[in-house]
């Protein structure tokens, strides 16, 4: 069941200043978040991060575009109805902003205070259950002075997790910590978060964190982009920035005059500094970036199956070694393996050209065999290549028996070239991954026009 967004941003602008000093610090941002979701925005200082959160956690109105938080219009909204919506929104920022008159237990049921509907003795089980939930139940009552200052931040957690929000606003919550304590608050976090099930917006530039997250956002410039889309231009300039501390010649000239001490000296530390990049580079073979892959491409493969109507979706990996096609995304329980070259998934590899199949069983490369062994009747096929970006077919898609009984037209086979095309990148991206050194699926070699 779908449930309905807690935070919807549309276009939203901002503006400090009047006249001549009024300078616009957001630009027209959009942004979803649902219950329960965790989403980490990042970006540069300056960028209007925690002008936004602010917005979105209802301490200013919305100026442009459209605001709406746990349903209520934040555009021209009254000061009250925006404290009102305050109560439903707990709130972490950078520095704990505990009192420091009052102890642990104090600071957590100051949350609570104003709800004067809640009695006292719920009021205090709440309290040390909360502080209980972030570890400090047995320093409850320690002042801000005797705790850490990862523990002050378990208290500010505590404080902003009491009333049980629907939203949690998180602003740098770990800046000021060590890598352990930030690591341990974050950790808190989600798991007491994920438990209520309140969603979650957390401002960082703190990049331990973010695997915690359903999904990143990067804000710069007061502009809304894609966490990939930053990662590859942040990735972009510092290689123009490393190719620049190279210009031509200057390797030559600096090492003109080096004895042999100094140059092995020198190419040791280029070698060190070579090997650093590739380290980075490889980061990304890991268990949770493959993982978040192999769930990219099938919800994309039964979604594609689904858009175009198809009782079936699967796809085909080539194998070139093994001579053989072997489904990577397959809707029925078993594995298939399809021998290179032959029925109408293996004739696609091979040729590089689309089939569409109106009655299967009118067509010469069908093997029926599959649908005496496992009781299934297929009618339609269409069946379509998909190739890496030097042009090459690697993989085969293909779907079977359009809804309603009708073969797959002309419509179809244009959308399901688009969404082969597009979801190419994702699998070459795949491939790439296992290609160099994954080693979980068979090795894959290029289709057609290989070298």
């Amino acid at each position: 069941m779908t449930r309905d967004p807690v935070i919807v941003a549309d276009g939203v602008s901002h503006f400090y200043g009047r006249g001549a000093l009024r300078k616009q610090i957001l630009f027209e941002v959009s942004l979803d978040i649902e219950p329960g979701e965790i989403v980490i925005m990042t970006g540069p200082s300056g960028s209007g991060k925690t002008t936004l959160i602010g917005l979105m956690g209802a301490l200013r109105s919305c100026q442009e575009g459209s605001l709406r938080v746990l349903g209520q219009e934040m555009r021209g909204a009254s000061p009250r109805r925006r404290v009102e919506l305050r109560r439903s929104i707990g709130y972490i920022f950078q520095a704990h902003n505990l009192i420091e008159s009052l102890t642990a237990r104090q600071n957590v049921a100051m949350s609570l205070s104003l709800d004067k509907t809640l009695p006292r003795r719920e009021l205090v089980a709440r309290v040390e259950e909360t502080l209980a939930a972030v570890g400090l139940a047995e320093r409850a009552g320690h002042y801000p002075q005797q705790l850490s200052g990862g523990q002050k931040q378990r208290v500010a957690i505590a404080r902003a997790l009491v009333r049980r929000p629907r939203i949690l606003l998180a602003d740098e919550p770990t800046a000021s910590l060590d890598k352990q304590s930030g690591r341990d608050v974050v950790d808190l976090m989600n798991d007491q978060a994920r438990r209520q099930g309140c969603a979650v917006l957390l401002v960082t530039h703190d990049n331990r964190i973010l695997d915690i997250a359903d999904r990143l956002m990067h804000l710069e410039d007061g502009r809304l982009a894609s966490f990939t889309q930053a990662v590859a231009t942040d990735s972009q300039r510092m290689l123009e920035a490393l190719a620049r501390t190279t210009r031509k010649g200057e390797l030559a000239h600096r090492m003109a005059e080096l004895a042999l001490g100094p140059f092995a000296s020198f190419l040791e530390q280029v070698t060190g500094e070579f090997q650093q990049f590739l380290h980075v580079m490889r980061m990304s073979n890991n268990e949770a970036f493959e993982s978040m892959l192999e769930q990219v491409l099938e919800a994309f493969t039964l979604k594609i199956g689904e858009l175009l109507h198809a009782d079936r979706a699967t796809l085909f990996v080539v194998d070139r070694e093994r001579g053989e096609l072997w489904s990577k995304v397959v809707e029925q329980a078993q594995e298939i393996r399809i021998p290179l070259g032959s029925g109408i998934a293996g004739r696609v590899a091979t040729t590089g050209q689309p089939l569409n199949v109106p009655d299967a069983y009118a067509e010469p490369l069908f093997n029926k065999a599959v649908d005496d062994a496992t009781g299934y009747r297929t009618r339609s096929i269409l069946c379509m290549p998909m190739a890496d970006s030097g042009g090459r077919v690697f993989a085969v898609m293909q779907l079977l028996n359009k809804a309603g009984g009708q073969p797959f037209d002309a419509r179809d086979e244009e959308l399901f070239q688009d969404f082969t095309g597009r979801m190419g990148v994702i699998l070459e991206t795949w491939t790439s991954m296992r290609q160099r050194g994954l080693g979980i699926a068979p090795q894959l070699e290029q289709g057609p026009g290989a070298p």
